[in-house]
């Protein structure tokens, strides 16, 4: 069977959020006013809005021109401030599964628009799964399509991968590495659970269950 390796994006193969450097961006940009993202910021600390529905509000403004509008800052932007934020690590990691004859994938909470040219920039082509948005011809309509890939919709996405890739699950999920423990529901489901660069909660969990604890730089 096919062995696969799935990675986390933030504060895994990067070492920063992709999400926190998007905030930045388009404020820099003044693709939407501070006053708006401070708006939807708050509703997302005050859990009104969850990760996707945050996206969604924010791509309303960011993309008000259109998807192929948008399709160039992210384009320009991932290559310039994202990409540089790619752990050595991480890379050399995804490297060595590839030599080994393993399959890659990205599993990442963030929007497509972000991780599908990260993906194809580590030479994975289309073998990732994400937050999808929501459009209407050349329109974003400020909604998810398809569930939030975050928590238990990580393993919904990696589900419906498998089966279209005609691969068995969940014993499909070999490797998998991540900082967060949100993705404990994908950690619980991988032949070989592996702590990234862990948070405080997922350190203790890995340290409890003999996971292996690494360190990308």
């Amino acid at each position: 069977m096919t062995t696969v390796a799935f990675f986390d994006l933030d504060y895994t193969l990067l070492d920063t959020s992709s999400g926190l450097l998007y905030l930045q961006q388009i404020v820099k940009q003044r693709r939407a006013p501070l006053w708006f993202v401070g708006k939807v910021g708050l509703a997302y600390q005050l859990k009104r809005l969850d990760f996707g529905e945050t996206h969604a509000q924010l791509i309303t403004r960011v993309g008000d021109k259109g998807r192929q509008e948008a399709s160039h800052f992210f384009a320009a932007w991932v290559a310039r401030d994202l990409w540089p934020r790619l752990t050595a690590a991480g890379k050399a990691k995804i490297e060595w599964h590839q030599q080994q004859g393993h399959r890659v994938v990205i599993v990442s909470a963030s929007i497509e628009e972000i991780v599908r040219p990260t993906a194809r920039y580590l030479g994975l082509g289309d073998d990732y799964l994400c937050t999808h948005l929501a459009y209407e011809g050349d329109h974003y309509t400020g909604q998810l399509n398809g569930p939030l890939c975050y928590g238990p919709g990580k393993v919904a996405w990696v589900k419906q991968w498998a089966a279209e890739n005609e691969l068995p699950f969940p014993a499909a999920v070999g490797y998998l590495y991540s900082d967060s423990s949100s993705d404990l529901p994908l950690f619980e489901l991988a032949d070989r659970p592996i702590a990234v660069n862990p948070s405080r909660k997922l350190k203790k969990i890995a340290e409890s269950r003999g996971w292996p604890i690494e360190r990308f730089y």
